[in-house]
C-alpha cells in the first residue's frame, strides 16, 4: 500500500508525543511547545505520512487567523519518508482548510529541501549552528576569543542562574532590547520580539531562561527551548558591561555543560543570516556544525484567487496610507 498523508486538526496529545518521540532532539515537536502556541490562539495540527497504521514521519503545524488571513505555519520540517506525497497532501489540506498563507520554517530541522510549489511568495536560505554535546569536552574547538572571554568571566566570579518563572521574562527582554539596539546601530537588520511567546513558552514548560549574573545584576540572558534530548537557543540579550566581561560566551558554555549533564545531546544555537556576519562568527566560534536550510512562504490557492487576494491587499494598504 502506498504511503498515505494525513492532516489532523487538533490532534490528541498522544499523537503529538509520538511525533516528538520520532525526533527527541527537536523542541518544536513537543507537546509543551504545542501547548504554548495553543495558549496564544493557534490551533495545533498534525501533518504526516502513514504506512497503513504506522507513522513514518510527521510534524506539528499551527493554524491561525480567519478568512483572508488564515495561515498555516510549520515551525520545523521533519525528515520526509516520501516527499512528493507529503507536499501534495499538504497543499490539498491547505485548500480544504481555506488557508491563504502557508509559512514553512525549518527551526531545528535536519537538512530538508522545500520544493518549488505553486503560489510561492518568498524564499530564503538560512544556516543554523549546532553544538554537539556528546563529545567528551564541550569546550573542545572553541575559538581563542571565546576561550579568552570565558576565562575573563570566570575570573570576575560571574555565576549562572536558571528560571522557568514568567517573572524572568521582563529582565530577559531588557537585555534583548540592549543587544538589538547595538546591532541596529551597526546597520544590521533587526526584528523586535513580542513578550507573549516567551511568556507562553515558560508557562508551558517548553522553555527555560538561563542568565549570567554579577552579584544581583543580570548581564546576559538566554531563553532555551527544550525537548528530551535537544535544546534550542530561542532568544538572547547582553548588556554592554556583560560584553566587556565575556558574559555571553561564558553563559553559553555553562548552559551547554548543564544540558550535557542532563542528557541533552544537541544544543542548537539557532540561525544567523548573511546580514549579521558578526553573529555568524560568534556562533561558529563554539565549534558548531553548520546546517544549511531553507524557509519559504506560499499562497496555496488557485491562480485567480491569488490575484484577487493580491488586489485586496493592495487596496487595503492604499486605504491605510490615505
Amino acid at each position: 500500500m502506498p504511503l498515505q498523508f494525513r492532516f489532523i486538526p487538533g490532534p490528541p496529545a498522544s499523537l503529538i508525543e509520538r511525533v516528538a518521540a520520532g525526533d527527541p532532539t527537536n523542541p518544536f515537536f513537543t507537546l509543551e511547545y504545542a501547548t504554548a502556541l495553543r495558549s496564544l490562539g493557534a490551533q495545533p495540527c498534525f501533518l504526516g505520512g502513514y504506512d497503513e497504521n504506522q507513522l513514518t514521519s510527521g510534524c506539528v503545524a499551527f493554524l491561525s487567523g480567519s478568512f483572508l488571513r488564515r495561515t498555516l505555519t510549520i515551525p520545523s520540517l521533519p525528515d520526509l519518508t516520501d516527499p512528493p506525497v507529503f507536499w501534495r497532501g499538504l497543499l490539498e489540506a491547505c485548500r480544504k482548510m481555506k488557508v491563504w498563507h502557508l509559512q514553512i520554517d525549518s527551526f531545528a530541522s535536519r537538512a530538508s529541501e522545500i520544493p518549488q510549489l505553486a503560489g510561492e511568495l518568498t524564499r530564503r536560505p538560512r544556516v543554523e549552528y549546532v553544538l554537539d554535546l556528546e563529545r567528551e569536552n564541550v569546550l573542545d574547538g572553541f575559538s581563542t576569543q571565546h576561550r579568552r572571554n570565558i576565562s575573563r568571566a570566570s575570573k570576575a566570579n560571574l555565576t549562572i542562574r536558571r528560571s522557568g518563572e514568567e517573572s524572568a521574562c521582563a529582565q530577559h527582554f531588557e537585555l534583548i532590547d540592549a543587544s538589538l539596539d547595538r546591532r541596529a546601530h551597526r546597520g544590521e537588520e533587526i526584528q523586535r520580539l513580542e513578550m507573549a511567546l516567551p511568556s507562553a513558552l515558560l508557562a508551558s514548560k517548553s522553555g527555560e531562561i538561563f542568565q549570567a549574573v554579577d552579584g544581583d545584576r543580570v548581564l546576559s540572558s538566554i531563553l532555551v527551548l527544550k525537548s528530551r534530548q535537544g535544546a534550542y537557543y530561542q532568544s538572547s540579550g547582553t548588556l554592554p558591561d556583560g560584553m566587556k566581561l565575556g558574559s555571553s560566551p561564558f553563559l553559553i558554555a555553562q548552559v551547554a555543560a548543564v544540558l550535557k549533564q542532563e542528557g541533552v545531546r544537541v544544543f542548537n544555537l539557532g540561525g544567523a543570516g548573511d546580514d549579521s556576519p558578526g553573529l555568524q562568527r560568534f556562533k561558529a566560534g563554539f565549534n558548531t556544525r553548520e546546517v544549511r536550510l531553507q524557509a519559504a512562504t506560499f499562497c496555496p490557492r488557485r491562480a485567480v484567487e491569488r490575484k484577487f487576494h493580491a488586489a485586496l491587499r493592495f487596496c487595503w494598504h492604499w486605504i491605510k496610507q490615505r
